[in-house]
This record gives C-alpha cells, structure tokens and sequence, in this order.
C-alpha cells in the first residue's frame, strides 16, 4: 500500500522513521553536541592560555630589561675595579715588594760595603732601585771586585730582563782605598 499525503507542505506530518534511524541521529546530534562543547572548552582554555602567555611575555621583557641593567652595572663594577686591581698587583702583591727586595739586599752585604742610600720607584712598567755606597777592599778581593760580586748577587734574585748601571769613583785616602758606587737596577 502507498501512502500519499496530499496536505500542503507546512502541515504534513512527517511519517516515521525507522527506530533504528533514530538512534542514529540522535548519536550523530549527540555527537554534534559533544563535538561544540568540547570545542567550547578547548576555546576557553586557549583563552586563558593566551592570556598568561602575553603575560608572561611583558613579564619576560621587564625581566630582560633588568638583566641588561645588571649586565651594564657589571661592566661599570668591571672597568671601575680594573684600575685597582692592577694598582694592588702592582704595588701591593707584586713578587717583589719594598720589604723581600730590603731583605734581599741585606742578606748579601759583605762587611766590606757599607750602604748609604737606598730609593726604590715603583710605577706600573718602570721601577728603578737606587743604592749608593762606599767599599773598602776585602782581604782576598779590591773594593770594585767586592762591588761586582755584591750587584752579581743582587741581580741574580730579581727578575730575568732586570738593567744594571753602576758608576764607580775611587779615593786613596790615608794609603786606604775607598770606592763610591752608585747602582742603578731598572725592571717592568
């Protein structure tokens, strides 16, 4: 039997359809439903997302900022510490300081060589050590032999690139013979 319905559109009933059918689309309804609220969800959380996402990107630029701040404090802290440093190194924990270089010249002395000035400058790349003296002669040596050994023994305890210049006046005086010298050590 066929079944016609001749009722104008908009007053039809639809006829129904198989049960199985049905479920189909109220799966595929259901489905539809679940597929927009877990979009829904997934929207929102991108939201959320993105929004600590740009607040963590300010953030992160105020932080850069601040680490080029302590990066140019450093530089600063660098180049002002700089000159004090070379100045302790220099005149403070240099390998010869004022004290072991008195020291150094005292332990080689013979009892031949009397001392009269002693002037050490110290600069960055030009110290100079001034001694003056006067010798009379040893028992097996002349005063200028005394002299020569003594400056030898001075020279061969500082550094390796160190410039000796020494002058020498001799005066007889009462059949004794007395040598002045005057000794000057240069090193960087």
């Amino acid at each position: 039997m066929i079944l016609i319905n001749l009722l104008p559109y908009e007053f039809r009933k639809e006829a129904l359809r198989d049960p199985r059918m049905r479920r189909t689309i109220r799966l595929v309804q259901g489905g539809g439903v679940v597929f927009v609220g877990l979009t829904l969800i997934f929207y929102v959380q991108y939201f959320f997302e993105f929004r600590s996402l740009k607040a963590m990107q300010t953030e992160w630029q105020g932080l850069e900022a601040d680490v080029q701040r302590v990066q140019q404090i450093r530089d600063e802290m660098t180049q002002g510490s700089e000159a004090e440093k070379n100045f302790i190194e220099s005149y403070v924990i240099s390998p010869f300081r004022a004290a072991s270089i008195l020291s150094h010249l005292s332990e080689f002395l013979p009892d031949s060589i009397w001392l009269l000035e002693l002037r050490l400058v110290r600069q960055p790349q030009n110290n100079t050590l001034l001694i003056k003296g006067m010798s009379l002669p040893g028992r097996d040596r002349s005063s200028v032999q005394e002299i020569e050994k003594y400056l030898g023994d001075l020279k061969a305890g500082f550094p390796q690139n160190i410039e000796l210049v020494l002058t020498t006046s001799r005066q007889l005086k009462d059949r004794i013979e007395l040598t002045f010298f005057t000794a000057i050590f240069k090193w960087a």
